[in-house]
């Protein structure tokens, strides 16, 4: 498995997503989103196809977010693929 940034999926409020791939399955959503629009911070969250959330955190930069979801996916002993 190997996760894939997914830069034609961003836009709106999701700043970075990333895919954890096995094959060409999606096995989990890594999101960072943005929540300035209505006042707020950044939140990751990670998803699943059978639609389970997580909220790995809340974050005041959006920095400090993609600083998170690129230490999840650096613990999950996956890696990263090049575009």
């Amino acid at each position: 498995m190997h996760w894939r940034r997914r830069r034609d999926l961003e836009g709106g409020k999701e700043l970075g997503v990333w895919l954890l791939l096995e094959e060409d399955t999606v096995d989990t959503e890594l999101y960072v989103e943005s929540h300035e629009y209505r006042g707020g911070g950044f939140d990751v969250y990670t998803a699943t196809p059978d639609g389970e959330w997580t909220h790995v955190g809340g974050f005041e930069t959006a920095s400090e977010a993609f600083d998170a979801a690129l230490a999840h996916i650096e613990e999950s002993q996956h890696p990263l693929a090049e575009l």
